[in-house]
């Protein structure tokens, strides 16, 4: 929405509009005699604001301006959040479950393809495995729509030197820059930088460039040469990067005008049409194996959510899940729809490791252009923190991508008991000791940020 569209918002909520549709941020918009909130989609990660400030959980936010008004408040997800999904199992939340699918649709059938067997006899080429091009092949044959789900965009993730071993990198961030082929360039997903793609080895003069991995964009062009008469197209934040040309992608999907359509997570939630009977996930493991604690819930509700998107009527749908995991439990549970025995799983281990929902969790982040002043902030910090707070504390440790912008970071961790009188005074201890931080010469510059019950850790 551009400013005076936000404007208009503001002004109709002010004057008591019966019924405002809204993102994150229209949560704090000017109610008058609000009644409900329904937070649609509340497991989604996209309802955490990390960056810029304020941080916040809209959810949270829409739990505590239910209970302020006062107003009623309806919590919506095919897979709840294990946070949400605790609070109604302890009688906390009201629970309604939806046992059917709207309009007597079946759920789909899903298929798990273990690329580990298709490796070995050859018939694997690194993105479509026999069974799924078989299964695009039949639904084109129909008449049908097709989704493939790739949560990564660009060409591929990192361009590679095949006789030195160079690997093309951000100058700001501890990342691989990714290839964006159609634009000539590599760009860095978390500053923004942009390189021109080059035509030799900068670092031995090789010209034979290789790329490792694959996005969205490699897979549109390769499905496209496998299925040479299908209308294909891409949906993610290079093509879809403005209102217009989503709906424009949208429109022309609803009208079929797109047979196969290759996106990142944009593609999981939202899309309600009624000729997608095969959905294909390309790669599975990527999203399984994410340094989190969250990774195995995120797998779930992303698994999940793709998956309902195919068969939305009556005729049932397929899922084609490529892994080289098949036996992970995760895959097992959303093959079978099984959220209650993921949930018992998933919650036995946070139990066992001191983790929401069981506890509360602070993160704090130290960033500073200079590598050991920020090192000697955290630990300062630390030690300080942790004669006062005890265990409660884990690190300093460096974050899995170190450097952002320029800035290195270094995290810690904090852990507290589900006690409002220690949740208060752990607050007010930090606040205090950032501020002593702000005293000391050497340590002055360095940023620190808090983020209460982090989303990424």
């Amino acid at each position: 929405m551009n400013n005076q569209e936000r404007v208009e918002i503001w002004q109709a909520a002010m004057r008591g509009s019966r019924l405002i549709v809204a993102a994150r941020s229209g949560i704090f918009l000017p109610f008058v005699n609000l009644g409900l909130i329904i937070v649609d989609e509340e497991h989604d990660s996209s309802f955490k604001q990390t960056d810029p400030t304020p941080r916040y959980n809209a959810r949270d936010v829409a739990l505590y301006l239910a209970a302020h008004h006062p107003a009623h408040i309806l919590l919506g997800s095919a897979t709840p959040s294990l946070e949400s999904y605790a609070h109604a199992v302890a009688g906390k939340f009201g629970m309604v479950t939806l046992t059917e699918r709207h309009g007597e649709a079946v759920l789909p059938l899903v298929e798990i393809v273990d690329v580990r067997h298709s490796f070995k006899d050859q018939r694997f080429d690194g993105l479509f495995s026999q069974r799924l091009i078989e299964a695009i092949g039949q639904a084109l044959e129909e008449k049908e729509q097709v989704l493939l789900f790739q949560n990564r965009r660009g060409y591929a993730p990192t361009v590679q030197c095949g006789l030195c071993g160079w690997q093309a990198e951000c100058a700001n961030c501890d990342v691989k820059l990714t290839m964006h082929k159609a634009f000539h360039e590599l760009r860095c997903h978390y500053c923004g930088g942009r390189n021109r793609m080059p035509k030799e080895c900068p670092a031995c003069g090789n010209p034979d460039l290789t790329e490792r991995g694959f996005g969205t964009e490699k897979i549109e062009e390769a499905i496209a040469a496998h299925f040479p008469q299908a209308k294909v197209a891409r949906l993610d934040m290079d093509t879809a990067r403005t209102k217009a040309a989503f709906d424009s992608l949208m429109q022309d999907f609803e009208e079929r005008q797109i047979d196969i359509l290759v996106g990142t997570q944009m593609i999981t939630k939202g899309l309600d049409f009624d000729h997608i009977s095969l959905v294909g996930v390309l790669n599975a493991d990527a999203i399984l194996r994410y340094p989190d604690f969250r990774a195995s819930e995120r797998a779930f509700q992303l698994l999940t959510q793709v998956a309902g998107r195919a068969g939305r009527r009556k005729k049932q749908g397929r899922v084609i899940i490529q892994t080289f995991s098949p036996d992970h439990p995760v895959i097992t549970e959303t093959t079978h729809n099984l959220y209650n025995a993921f949930y018992q799983r998933e919650v036995a281990e946070r139990k066992m490791f001191i983790y929401p929902p069981f506890f509360r969790m602070i993160q704090l982040e130290l960033w500073h252009k200079n590598a050991e002043v920020c090192a000697h902030a955290a630990r300062e910090l630390a030690n300080r923190l942790s004669a006062k707070i005890g265990n409660r504390l884990v690190g300093p440790s460096v974050p899995s991508i170190a450097r952002i912008r320029g800035q290195y970071i270094q995290q810690i961790t904090i852990k507290m008991e589900k006690d409002a009188q220690v949740v208060r005074k752990v607050k007010q201890l930090l606040l205090a000791e950032r501020d002593f931080l702000k005293t000391i010469p050497a340590t002055r510059n360095v940023r620190v940020t808090i983020d209460v019950d982090p989303y990424d850790t």
